[in-house]
């Protein structure tokens, strides 16, 4: 008589966050089409993303209750010190901080001056975005980046709190 190998189930947790995860993927897809194929300046299109970031916030708030391990003051405090003592801080993290910072206040940056001069030689950050979205694909896809954006720094995978 042959022995059968014993079968593996993934736990719950493990198959209900992976169909969670197909069906926000599958809603970030659907809804990216449909929002490609509105006009950019139809009320549809605006409603839309008033909607979405509205569930976007209800989405952090929900999901953010219980897993912050530190409140609003001691995290302020943390990165105080770390900007006071960035040369003991590890080579990586300084790097990290350093590039974002700069990409940050150079987008800034080169939007406000844009938009202060108001010259056809250094346009806008929306000057270039508009030639994206003029075309349904293009609106499409910015949709979809900007929704995957949302649902990474929303949910990202972050531990729960220990309790």
């Amino acid at each position: 008589m042959g022995h059968s190998a014993p079968v593996h189930r993934p736990d719950r947790r493990t198959s209900i966050v992976s169909l969670a995860t197909a069906a926000l993927t599958i809603g970030i897809a659907a809804l990216s089409v449909w929002e490609g194929r509105l006009s950019r300046n139809s009320s549809g299109a605006h409603w839309s993303v008033a909607l979405v970031v509205l569930a976007g916030l209800g989405a952090a708030i929900v999901l953010g209750h219980g897993r912050q391990h530190l409140t609003a003051r001691q995290w302020v405090a943390q990165n105080l010190h770390f900007i006071g003592t960035w040369r003991s801080q590890p080579r990586r993290s300084v790097l990290s901080a350093t590039a974002w910072a700069v990409l940050i206040a150079g987008l800034a940056g080169w939007d406000a001056v844009s938009f202060v001069f108001q010259s056809a030689k250094l346009p806008t950050l929306s000057y270039y975005i508009g030639h994206v979205t003029r075309y349904p694909l293009g609106r499409g896809l910015l949709f979809a980046l900007w929704l995957a954006a949302g649902v990474y720094l929303v949910s990202a995978r972050r531990a729960a709190k220990p309790r």
